[in-house]
């Protein structure tokens, strides 16, 4: 075994080195160099052992060879340990040695001379990218656009993509490998592997981009063929695209191309146990980027990437139940927004691995423990998520995620001081070392808006919002902070351009997220100009062209926002701007704009029902008799409408649409607890308590018994309101509603 077999002369060598001196002292090291330089004599390109060899060789008395030793090191790998140490020793006695004084020759230094001049890195070394796809036609050209400059091979397993994929990898220069899916992505990334002629091979998905300029970098790698492994820093993306959210860690990705080396497990699968990891030398941590776009919000939601996951997992948890897989399935759990779940599965993976006595050293240990602490904490256990938090701090110190999830338990428990002094420190700590897998902001700007978020809720608005500058000044790619930032400016009065100024431009996230702030807010003006400056930039953007048309219906200006969504009747968002059109005109009281757009919605897709309700309301703009019933699918489409011509105060359209709203095919009880709930939050309280009043008098439900308290609330009559809810509480005891009305308005008994 060649690993165990470089070990053993390693740790022969380091026995010598450190055994005390004997009358045989020369004698064993110059056995041990021997034997040292048998080694290098096959593969000279070996610097730890060349480090070895010239302590030997420094001990014995030659100091050239030594040198000679060393420098073939240095110029392999600066950081091996000691290496420097010793060369700085030699040259230090080197200096003091009288000029008349020669060093001995050691038998040994002719071959030790041929060695180290043989000691040079690799050339001509091939590498070959691996990867398996399915339907990456929106991701797989950016991926390989970015890595094909720096790779000799491409290797594409296509596990049944109905899309262009394998066109796509096929005008890369990839050589496509049709794989029938197994539920095994090992046994598919194997495939590819096997088919892979690189000296090194290196796999990615289609959703994983290399850092082009990191590429000259990869070619540099190929030569150190005493490393087995290069790990590269990636950055998971996790949040909505553009976010900034991220966690970075430390992913083997590239490694000799040995058969021995193969994938093992059905998801989130892991390089087999066959490597020398119990050979850290083998192993080099490199700068190298890959940008991670899979586990984005939207990618997940996407490719229904939890629900897949999830039955796998469960399905390798039956079969071979491990610590990791536990892991794996807790962490799908909490992404997927189930703690309870997560901690059970995250637990289990944690019993099992901290009984193991070198737990730390265990690659997933840190973001095992992080997430412990997390999943305890959403499920409400603050005492335990405090406890592994603690716990992970013995091992981690540096670790800021932890800290970071003190001061969240902290500001659960209502301790805010607390919780502030801890969001501090994290600051103080900054961000985590990639080695320990950390979420990107834990040590900067998430701690900063921790801290932002405490002072707005304790009344210092000021405070917060220069945290929520600070964070952005410091970090504009993580664009949170936008939206709380921009409701703190709206509550104090700032104008449209000083909005606009404190917002970054880029990414154009930010100014969405602002704009968002501006329409809850009322202030469309605003929002409107936040979008304009979205579409200057990006005039393809989706979410601005929506919004500056819905900022527009917002202000009343129906003939510009049906101006807008017409001109962008090319748009991947036609659908929706067709519809929104439709509103406008009939908005409007535009009975011929209405029938053109009418055509023009057909056209996009707008569905069959809402096409029939906008069409009636056109015949009665026009003057026909309304004849006929409306689908009860567009039942959500008209309440929608209802809501905003409230709350634009468009009433004589309300009157119009209102009557067709009667029309709708739906179940009368829905119609009506529909309307009431719109009259509810558009404050038409009498209006609310006509329609909730006439559902309860034909069949009393839970639902219109809460309604009718939230009505009473409003209206200040607290011991109606907790009447009513407990009345909704003898027909349906589970309600959850009727349960937080009741908590609401009644006082705690005391004591509890």
């Amino acid at each position: 075994d060649r690993d165990r077999a470089y070990q053993a002369r390693r740790h022969l060598a380091e026995v010598v080195l450190a055994a005390p001196a004997r009358p045989d002292s020369d004698t064993l090291r110059t056995a041990a160099a021997e034997g040292l330089l048998e080694a290098l004599e096959g593969a000279p390109a070996e610097p730890v052992l060349l480090h070895l060899l010239g302590a030997l060789l420094d001990e014995l008395g030659d100091a050239d060879a030594a040198e000679a030793a060393w420098s073939a090191a240095l110029r392999l790998d600066p950081d091996v340990p000691g290496l420097r140490v010793g060369l700085r020793g030699l040259f230090a006695r080197e200096a003091e040695r009288p000029d008349w004084v020669l060093g001995a020759a050691h038998p040994l230094a002719a071959r030790v001379a041929a060695v180290a001049a043989a000691a040079q890195p690799a050339e001509d070394q091939t590498l070959s990218l691996c990867m398996i796809v399915r339907d990456e036609e929106e991701m797989l050209p950016g991926c390989l656009e970015a890595i094909r400059p720096f790779v000799d091979e491409i290797v594409v397993v296509d596990t049944g993509s109905s899309d262009r994929t394998v066109a796509i990898a096929a005008s890369f220069g990839a050589r496509v490998v049709h794989f029938p899916w197994n539920g095994s992505f090992a046994d598919a990334r194997n495939v590819s592997l096997d088919a892979a002629t690189g000296d090194w091979v290196m796999y990615l998905d289609a959703d994983e981009h290399l850092v082009p300029e990191d590429g000259p970098m990869l070619r540099e790698l190929l030569g150190r063929t005493w490393r087995e492994g290069f790990e590269l820093v990636e950055t998971n993306f996790t949040g909505a695209p553009g976010s900034g959210q991220a966690v970075n860690h430390m992913a083997l990705r590239i490694w000799r191309n040995r058969p021995e080396y193969r994938f093992e497990g059905r998801i989130h699968e892991q390089k087999t146990g066959r490597m020398p990891t119990y050979l850290g030398e083998r192993f080099e941590a490199t700068e190298i980027r890959v940008k991670h776009y899979g586990y984005l919000k939207s990618r997940v939601a996407d490719k229904d990437k939890s629900r897949r996951n999830l039955e796998l997992l469960e399905r390798e948890a039956g079969e071979k139940p491990t610590a990791f897989t536990a892991f794996n399935l807790g962490s799908e759990y909490l992404l997927a927004g189930d703690p309870v779940r997560a901690r059970r599965r995250l637990d289990e993976a944690w019993e099992t691995v901290r009984r193991q006595p070198d737990w730390p050293e265990l690659g997933y240990a840190p973001m095992l423990i992080s997430r412990v602490a997390g999943a305890r904490r959403e499920a409400g256990d603050i005492a335990a998520a405090r406890e592994a938090a603690l716990e992970g701090l013995t091992a981690y110190p540096t670790f800021t995620d932890l800290v970071f999830e003190l001061a969240l338990c902290a500001r659960a428990a209502g301790e805010t001081a607390e919780a502030e002094a801890i969001a501090t420190r994290c600051l103080e700590l900054g961000d985590a070392p990639a080695r320990l897998a950390p979420t990107v902001g834990c040590g900067t700007f998430l701690a900063r808006c921790l801290l932002a978020e405490m002072a707005a809720d304790s009344g210092r608005a000021a405070e917060a919002e220069a945290h929520y500058r600070r964070s952005l000044a410091d970090h504009p790619d993580f664009v949170g902070p936008s939206l709380p930032l921009a409701k703190l400016l709206l509550a104090r009065g700032a104008r449209a351009d000083e909005l606009a100024d404190a917002i970054p431009s880029e990414p154009p996230t930010a100014a969405l997220l602002a704009a968002t702030a501006c329409i809850e807010a009322g202030n469309a003006a605003a929002a409107e100009h936040l979008f304009r400056a979205v579409l200057r930039r990006q005039p393809e953007s989706i979410p601005a062209a929506v919004g500056l048309v819905e900022a527009l219906l917002s202000e009343r200006r129906f003939a510009e926002a049906a101006a807008e969504a017409a001109a962008r009747a090319e748009s991947p968002a036609r659908t929706i701007l067709a519809g929104h059109r439709l509103f406008a005109h009939a908005a409007a009281n535009d009975a011929t704009g209405l029938a053109a757009a009418l055509a023009a919605a057909n056209d996009a897709g707008v569905d069959a029902a809402d096409l029939a309700l906008y069409r009636s309301w056109g015949g009665v703009l026009a003057g026909a008799d309304a004849a006929g019933p409306i689908p009860a699918e567009a039942l959500p489409t008209a309440a929608t409408a209802l809501e905003a011509l409230l709350r634009v105060q468009e009433f004589a359209a309300f009157e119009v649409l209102h009557g067709l709203y009667g029309r709708i095919a739906a179940d009368p009880r829905e119609r009506r607890e529909r309307l009431a709930g719109i009259y509810l939050r558009r404050g038409f309280l009498d209006s609310a308590a006509e329609e909730w009043m006439a559902v309860v008098a034909e069949t009393p439900d839970a639902a219109a018994l809460v309604g009718l308290a939230q009505v009473a609330l409003a209206q200040g009559w607290r011991e109606d309101a907790a009447l009513l809810g407990r009345q909704a509480l003898e027909l349906d005891p589970g309600n959850d509603a009727a349960e937080r009305l009741v908590a609401a308005v009644e006082p705690a008994p005391v004591g509890a």
